[in-house]
C-alpha cells in the first residue's frame, strides 16, 4: 500500500473516531444521549439497557473518555497523517505502541470488569489504526514519486 493510500485511509480512520467521540460525548445529557446508550450498551453485548438511563459516574467517564477519544482522533489526522505522508518512522513507530499500550490497558481492565465484549470492538479499532501504520517507510513508490 503507497504511503499516500496508508494517509488516506488513516485520515478516514480519523474522522470515523471523531464522529464516535461526539456521538458519545452526549451521555451526560439525559434528552439526547441515546447515541451514548447506545454505543456503551453495545460494547456490553448483548444490547439489553438502552433505554436505561446513565448513572452520574457512567456520565462522567464516558464524557472523559470521549474528549480523550476526539483528542486521538486530531492526533490521528493532524500529525499521524502527515508522518505517513512523509514515511516518519518514529512518528508510526510511536502510535503503534501507543496504540498497543491503549489496547492491553483497555482490554485487561473491560475483562476484569467482566467485559469481554469490549475487547472486540476494540480489536476492530486497533486493526483500523495498525493497517495504515505497519509497514509504511519511505522507500513506499508514493513517497519516490513525490505523490
Amino acid at each position: 500500500m503507497s504511503l499516500q493510500l496508508r494517509a488516506k485511509f488513516m485520515m478516514v480512520v480519523s474522522i470515523v473516531f471523531g464522529i464516535y467521540s461526539l456521538l458519545w460525548a452526549t451521555a451526560p445529557f439525559d434528552a439526547i444521549n441515546f447515541p451514548a446508550r447506545l454505543i456503551l450498551d453495545s460494547a456490553d453485548w448483548p444490547v439489553d439497557n438502552l433505554f436505561s438511563p446513565l448513572d452520574k459516574e457512567t456520565q462522567l467517564l464516558s464524557a472523559i473518555g470521549s474528549g480523550l477519544l476526539a483528542a486521538i482522533a486530531i492526533f490521528l489526522g493532524g500529525i499521524v497523517v502527515p508522518a505517513i505522508r512523509e514515511g516518519n518512522r518514529p512518528i508510526i513507530r510511536t502510535t503503534i505502541v501507543a496504540m498497543v499500550v491503549w489496547y492491553v490497558i483497555d482490554g485487561v481492565g473491560s475483562l476484569a470488569s467482566g467485559v469481554g465484549s469490549n475487547v472486540i470492538f476494540n480489536s476492530v479499532y486497533l486493526a483500523l489504526v495498525l493497517i495504515p501504520l505497519i509497514g509504511a517507510k519511505k522507500s513506499d513508490e508514493a513517497f519516490r514519486v513525490g505523490t
